[in-house]
């Protein structure tokens, strides 16, 4: 995609591409995004609300990597001013001019579907930096991730082998953030992939 700036049109993000053509049949599903054949986008179902998206996805990205995501990892580790040494726009308004109150995240990891904690309530407001925002959803999903982990110990809660949080299986260290995308009202859903 163009990164230059054109004040007639608004700029195409990524979510509004469509790999679909008249040949998409006759084709090849187009390879994955990710430059690391190892990473793989952890498989969800869109959440259902009352009213639309009000902006347009909020991508996490280190610096010169677009579509690549940012490892929870450093999130979880790194300070803000590191953090805009590393992570593309991390000082940006992300919410600015979405008047958000409050987040709502969904989760909905395969195999973990049936889990009461897929909710989490993220602290949110307008003046929050992408840096920020990313550390806050970090935070939260660690008590999810923590939960499985120590499950692990006593007797796995996932239903897919191949998805489950445990130390044996997908650590938090291979977790990335990707994106989060609003869905209607005050829910949002995170896009996460997983280095295998």
């Amino acid at each position: 995609m163009s990164r230059y700036h054109n004040s007639i049109h608004r700029p195409v993000f990524p979510s509004q591409l469509s790999s679909y053509s008249t040949l998409s049949g006759a084709l090849i599903p187009p390879p994955s995004r990710f430059n690391s054949s190892r990473r793989k986008r952890v498989p969800q179902t869109l959440c259902k609300t009352h009213s639309g998206p009000m902006c347009a996805p909020i991508m996490f990205d280190y610096i010169g990597q677009a579509g690549q995501g940012v490892s929870l990892a450093d999130f979880g580790a790194r300070s803000q001013n590191a953090l805009v040494h590393m992570v593309a726009g991390a000082n940006d308004l992300v919410l600015s001019g979405t008047g958000v109150k409050s987040m709502t995240v969904h989760i909905t990891w395969t195999g973990y579907e049936h889990l009461q904690r897929s909710k989490l309530n993220i602290p949110a407001t307008v003046n929050m930096s992408r840096g920020q925002l990313g550390a806050n959803i970090t935070s939260q999903l660690w008590g999810f991730i923590d939960v499985q982990i120590n499950q692990d110990a006593r007797k796995s809660s996932s239903t897919n082998a191949q998805w489950e949080i445990s130390s044996k299986a997908v650590q938090y260290d291979k977790i990335v953030l990707v994106a989060l995308y609003h869905v209607g009202d005050d829910v949002w859903q995170v896009d996460l992939a997983v280095d295998f």
